[in-house]
């Protein structure tokens, strides 16, 4: 039967995927803490006082910045912290809503990326809106089927990571998902609406191993398929719990 095997979210948008095992979701919201955050890349543009959805381009973002995939970090979420690994140095720990505490992460970013740094370096986030690449309040699912079969004709070390979805669901047939729009899944005990396809960005380009890109993923996927989507959005439902492991099916 079909499952769910993966639930990932990345509280800082570009950065290092949070694994988890369970999450509590709400209707029409997303997944708790999913790219709760961003770095504002130069400009001073957010305003937090009327926080509205913004164009990642104003964002660190893999697409803009690939050497962002080669940054370790580990999410502690009572603390909102964030522990940033380096290599034969001291991690660098930031408090995600204390600006007192970022500097050493600016300045460990502003060397990695050098030029790609625009200005000014500042962490915002928008209490009720997520800063995810759509304004609405989805989730993004991905089957692990479609990996396969995109891994098998392209050649390349493909996993579903790099996608960056919230969902990995597998024993589905490739590419099965992106013909539900409009009907419903249930994962567990949450129903979800199929709302769109995705279509991909140059951030898919990026090989999440080395933090470079080893194609033109977008190109790949219309010489392949005749089209650049892989994955879909889902709006939850229904309050509840998923869990890896739990049963998926359409229910219409």
């Amino acid at each position: 039967m079909p499952t769910l095997t993966s639930i990932v979210r990345y509280p800082v948008k570009g950065l290092t995927a949070d694994y988890l095992d369970h999450i509590n979701v709400e209707k029409n919201r997303w997944l708790p803490l999913d790219r709760a955050w961003a770095i504002e890349n130069g400009g001073g543009v957010f305003d937090a006082q009327k926080p509205v959805h913004m164009k990642k381009k104003h964002f660190l973002m893999l697409a803009g910045q690939s050497a962002l995939a080669g940054i370790e970090c580990r999410f502690i979420e009572d603390e909102h912290k964030l522990r940033v690994t380096r290599k034969d140095e001291e991690p660098i720990e930031v408090f995600l809503d204390d600006p007192s505490t970022q500097g050493e992460l600016f300045a460990h970013l502003e060397a990695l990326l050098g030029d790609d740094i625009r200005g000014s370096l500042r962490i915002i986030r928008a209490a009720d809106q997520a800063m995810t690449d759509i304004p609405e309040a989805q989730l993004s699912l991905i089957n692990a089927a479609t990996v396969r079969d995109i891994a098998s004709k392209t050649g390349l070390d493909i996993s579903p990571d790099r996608f960056r979805g919230n969902l990995v669901i597998d024993g589905f047939d490739a590419g099965a998902e992106l013909d539900w729009v409009g009907r419903n899944i249930r994962i567990g005990a949450v129903e979800a609406k199929v709302e769109a396809r995705i279509r991909r960005c140059a951030a898919t380009s990026v090989n999440l191993k080395t933090a470079v890109p080893d194609t033109d993923m977008p190109a790949a996927l219309f010489e392949h398929y005749g089209h650049m989507d892989c994955g879909v959005y889902i709006t939850v439902m229904n309050n509840g719990q998923i869990t890896t492991g739990d049963p998926v099916e359409l229910s219409n």
